[in-house]
Order: C-alpha cells, then structure tokens, then sequence
C-alpha cells in the first residue's frame, strides 16, 4: 500500500459553515491538492494573493492510497492561515472624467507566495 497525504476543499452546508468530509462518500475527483511526487507528505495549497485569509476548516488533510484511489483514515481540518505578503495594487491607473478620474490596477494577475510546484486536481 503507497500512501500520500492529500488536501480536499469541504463543502458547505445550508448555513454556510464548513462540513468535514467523509472518507466512505469522498472521491479522487474532490482532491484539491495533491503532494509533489518528490515529497509525498507535504501538500503546498496555491493559488491565493499575498493578504488573502483562508478560514480554519476550508481544507481538510487526509492520507489517500493512489493504488486503490481510497482515502485511509480520518480527514483533519487544515487550520486557517493568511498568504504571507500584502495585498498590493500593481500598475493603477486613471482614466479622467467630467466629475473626477476613475482609477483601476491594469495589471488582474495574481501573486503567489510559495515558488513550489504542486498538483491541483480542479
């Protein structure tokens, strides 16, 4: 048995609060994030702006054998973090009006704080 630990995204219920997944009704296809094949228990979770807060409880942590695509054991809720880095506008611009200017950031890329690759399976 090949065993790595992998991070699911939890969904939400009817009051918007987080629920714990269930390894028995969990699929491959809700991985969110999977482990570098170099290191198979460390998950980096991308794709979020320097500043962005994510929530206790968002992700979950569990170990899941890629041989027989099951989860083993419990799911872990992942504690809630802040991406290092401020959230800071890049190349704003302003384009004048009658009454005043309307000012925009021309540049909509994202930043990411970790340099490391990861897999995401959405």
């Amino acid at each position: 048995m090949s065993k790595e630990l992998v991070v699911v995204e939890a969904a939400k219920d009817s009051n918007g609060a987080y629920v714990k997944p269930d390894r028995k009704t969990e699929t491959p296809e809700n991985i969110a994030f999977f482990p570098n094949a170099s290191e198979p228990y460390v998950v980096h979770i991308t794709g979020y702006d320097p500043g962005d807060s994510i929530p206790d409880g968002k992700y979950y942590a569990a170990y899941y054998d890629p041989d027989t695509q099951k989860f083993l054991g419990q799911f872990i809720p992942v504690p809630g973090f802040t991406v290092d880095g401020e959230s800071t506008p890049g190349n704003v611009q302003v384009v004048p009006t009658k009454v005043g200017g309307d000012v925009s950031t021309g540049d909509q890329s994202t930043t990411q704080s970790s340099d490391a690759s990861s897999t995401t399976g959405k």
